[in-house]
């Protein structure tokens, strides 16, 4: 049986995380798994104390889970730091995929590090699923982010493995660089004299974005070609609101090879300004099951 590990501290931002957990158990037939992490670094007496409520809070949620929502689900309390407690329950119970809640929106740029989402995304090996939007239903439009890089196409095979390539519609995005631009920048011509070269760019980019897509078994999906010439996660958010797409899927690191600790720039702006679900794979995603070789004929 596939396992789903749900983080929760109670809040309502975790409720997003429980229901729309539950909602990729009956599409992926899967149970659930509840993990709440108590700070040990307080008065014995005080630990303690919320140790026991929290147990029977977490024996409520399941019990939510298995008598109303037919899930199976059972849970865990944990002592520590909450990704360590988050990430050591994810491993221990073979999950393949976390679910978060949102992070708490802060007013300046950078504070978000060190968030207990960022965190676990950027020391885990297992894709995080950050439920900003209200789940009221299973999927019906999703984005798949890509820039053709190994980080990417785990991205692309997570969705496959998670059933996403099967709802209603599958978009994919690839934000290209550009020479056009730079040139334009860079030498004293006009926008129009550059066309030329912006046009060959993007059938390039298209015919590399098909075969990205044909590699992963995601053929049907619909393509987007954006140029690079403005932020990505802005352009990303950009073509997540003209498809849509109530998901967003990403890498955590593209085609710069970054250390292991190091949370990609794109994916840390898109985990600080998305409005909608927000899916992270890094490059290399452990799961409890393989990833399945794409079928061509999907």
């Amino acid at each position: 049986m596939r396992t789903i590990l749900v983080a929760t501290d109670f809040s309502t931002r975790s409720d997003r995380a429980l229901r729309r957990a539950v909602l990729l158990a009956r599409q992926l037939e899967a149970e659930l798994r509840l993990v709440h992490v108590v700070d040990p670094d307080r008065p014995a007496r005080l630990v303690e104390a919320e140790r026991r409520e929290a147990e029977l809070l977490l024996g409520e949620l399941a019990e939510t889970c298995r008598r109303e929502d037919r899930v199976g689900c059972d849970f865990e309390l944990r002592l520590g730091e909450a990704f360590e407690g988050v990430l050591a329950a994810a491993a221990d119970s073979g999950a393949e995929l976390i679910v978060l809640g949102p992070p708490r929106r802060q007013l300046l740029r950078g504070v978000l590090t060190g968030t207990t989402a960022e965190r676990v995304i950027r020391a885990g090996a297992l894709p995080v699923l950050v439920a900003n939007g209200v789940p009221a239903a299973t999927y019906r439009r999703v984005l798949l982010a890509t820039d053709l890089s190994p980080g990417a196409k785990a991205a692309a095979l997570a969705a496959v493995r998670l059933r996403l390539d099967r709802l209603g519609a599958l978009a994919a995005v690839h934000v290209h660089p550009t020479d056009a631009a730079t040139l334009l920048l860079r030498t004293p011509v006009t926008a129009r004299e550059t066309e030329p070269l912006r046009a060959q760019e993007k059938r390039e980019a298209a015919a590399a974005l098909a075969a990205f897509l044909a590699e992963t078994g995601l053929v049907r999906a619909r393509r987007l070609v954006l140029s690079g010439d403005r932020p990505v996660a802005e352009l990303l958010l950009e073509a997540a609101r003209k498809v849509r797409a109530d998901l967003l899927v990403v890498a955590t690191r593209g085609r710069v090879g970054l250390g292991k600790l190091v949370l990609g720039s794109v994916a840390e702006e898109l985990l600080r300004r998305a409005e909608l679900d927000l899916l992270t794979v890094p490059p290399i995603a452990d799961s409890a099951e393989p990833i399945p070789s794409p079928d061509p004929a999907r």
